[in-house]
């Protein structure tokens, strides 16, 4: 296993070649939108595939397909992954 720096935070992960720009868990969990609310990525599917956000506006969750972010004030992309999954990588 290959390992890199995190390209927001450099704290060390897995390298993806598919996904080079790709942040850690503890970024994706620090994700907001560009009004800078939280925002969370998922599948819409039971088996990991499709994709929708959910933005959390004033305690109520908006379902939208957004894959813009911003973490820690970086642009960042969010994507479903190749098998499944979501990944979000920096910009």
């Amino acid at each position: 296993m290959q390992l890199h720096k995190c390209p927001i935070c450099d704290n060390t992960k897995e390298y993806s070649e598919r996904y080079p720009n790709s942040v850690c868990n503890d970024c994706v969990s620090k994700a907001l939108d560009k009004d800078g609310n939280v925002v969370k990525f998922y599948n819409t599917e039971m088996f990991g595939y499709g994709f929708m956000s959910i933005h959390y506006i004033n305690n109520k969750k908006i379902n939208r397909e957004d894959h813009e972010c911003y973490i820690d004030n970086i642009k960042c992309f969010a994507e479903e992954a190749r098998f499944g999954g979501i990944v979000i990588q920096k910009t």
